[in-house]
């Protein structure tokens, strides 16, 4: 199965979760966001989650919980944008400006 969209999400969320060098690492594994070790293993993610349907993606209901079958359900695009944290602001070194 690791040509099928389920297993690129899987490992794009051990990828996010767990590769400090992962482009998304600061919004995920950075902040603490974890794998449960369940789903260490993609055939137990892929039993707790099920098929993939068209034009979802995976979903964590609490933003900041990790990644978990009590957690992670497929949403459509516009449910995440519901359920999304506010963005960070960074304070510039040395300014007290924000962006």
């Amino acid at each position: 199965m690791s040509g099928t969209s389920e297993y690129r999400t899987w490992a794009a969320m051990l990828q996010r979760c767990g590769n400090s060098k992962s482009p998304a690492w600061m919004d995920y594994g950075g902040r603490g966001i974890k794998v449960c070790e369940r789903w260490i293993f993609f055939t137990n993610f892929y039993k707790d989650i099920g098929p993939k349907p068209e034009g979802m993606s995976l979903e964590r209901k609490n933003n900041d919980l990790g990644y978990s079958p009590e957690n992670c359900c497929w949403a459509t695009i516009s449910e995440q944008n519901k359920n999304r944290r506010p963005p960070t602001r960074e304070l510039l070194e040395d300014e007290e400006e924000f962006f």
